[in-house]
């Protein structure tokens, strides 16, 4: 379901681009320098999930806000302590006196993450973007959206000022059986998308499901089968993909706890590695991991795979050096 990838080169600023297969849906940890992705691609993206608002983890805001006016987008942003005046502080940087007059509905809502609550403001283009309180005490239990398809949580970790690490997990994987699809006379399309749906929101067997495709007159021939019989014949249910985002965070016992947990059994986990174990203690005065920090944390949690990113420009044209030793520990018996 989930197709992941860091938005930029290791070396630059961080953030993973997590794209929704079979949906124009996409959703972003962390707002870094986002001007090469395509207008496309930033238009899919309805929720956003920021560690802090250090400058590389946040300066990409302004872009996606302005590729986002004139249009009709609903976007959830979720930060840490402090994240509804920096997002208010980056809106109130414009003038917005002729926005009342655009037809679309743009709308940004805005969670801000304590360790017990959320405050949620809501801001609106068509009405300048004027704070609206939407809640100003909820709580808070560690998980941010818990949606039919997938659940998104967090935990706080210390970077001299809260951080917050993310993980996003599929409540279940639905196979298509092609084999039997083929058998059964029917097409590959976009109502498939839409059967997953009607699974994932548990409707009743008797639910009738619309087979559309478009033939080669341009027609859209329909045949409609019970959700039953498809779920028993072209369907296969498999656990959930869980990936995991972890950036910015002092290496001590706290941190190291709270990532494992969050982390726990993630088919992929996506981990800062700035410094070589070398430097331990120029990580640990920057307040953020080493390499071989990274890749022990990585195999502790029981993550099937690891990506590293975040690297220090001192070690341009070392890269390997980084790698080599995260894997090691990640390989390590």
């Amino acid at each position: 379901m989930f197709r992941a990838q860091l938005i930029n080169d290791p070396f630059d600023d961080p953030g993973i681009y997590v794209e929704f297969q079979h949906k124009k849906e996409a959703i972003l940890f962390d707002l870094g320098y986002l001007h090469h992705f395509s207008t496309r691609k930033l238009l899919k993206i309805g929720h956003i999930f920021v560690s802090h608002t250090h400058m590389d983890h946040f300066i990409g805001f302004d872009h996606l806000l302005r590729v986002c006016l004139g249009r009709d987008q609903h976007i959830f942003l979720f930060g840490p302590p402090g994240f509804i005046k920096n997002v208010e502080s980056k809106i109130g940087a414009y003038t917005w006196n002729l926005v009342e007059n655009y037809s679309n509905n743009f709308v940004i809502e805005v969670t801000e993450v304590h360790e017990n609550r959320k405050r949620i403001n809501r801001y609106r283009c068509q009405r300048a973007f004027e704070p609206e309180v939407a809640a100003e005490a909820e709580d808070f239990n560690g998980t941010l959206v818990d949606r039919n398809d997938f659940t998104v949580k967090g935990v706080f970790l210390d970077h001299k000022i809260p951080s917050l690490a993310y993980s996003i997990e599929e409540k279940k994987h639905i196979n298509i059986k092609k084999n039997v699809l083929d058998e059964m006379g029917l097409p590959v399309g976009a109502w498939l998308g839409e059967l997953k749906d009607k699974i994932l929101r548990g409707e009743s067997d008797d639910t009738p499901v619309n087979v559309w495709w478009k033939n080669q007159n341009k027609q859209i021939p329909v045949k409609t089968l019970p959700l039953g019989k498809l779920k028993e014949k072209i369907i296969r249910i498999t656990p959930g993909n869980k990936i995991s985002y972890i950036t910015d965070a002092v290496y001590n016992e706290d941190n190291a706890r709270k990532i494992i947990g969050l982390a726990k059994a993630s088919d992929m986990i996506f981990i800062e590695a700035p410094f070589l174990e070398k430097d331990a203690e120029t990580a640990l005065r920057k307040y953020h991991l080493t390499a071989k920090q990274a890749g022990d944390l990585a195999r502790r949690a029981g993550a099937k795979n690891m990506t590293i990113f975040h690297f220090s420009p001192k070690y341009r044209g070392q890269k390997d050096l980084l790698l080599e030793e995260a894997m090691k520990a990640f390989n390590q018996d």
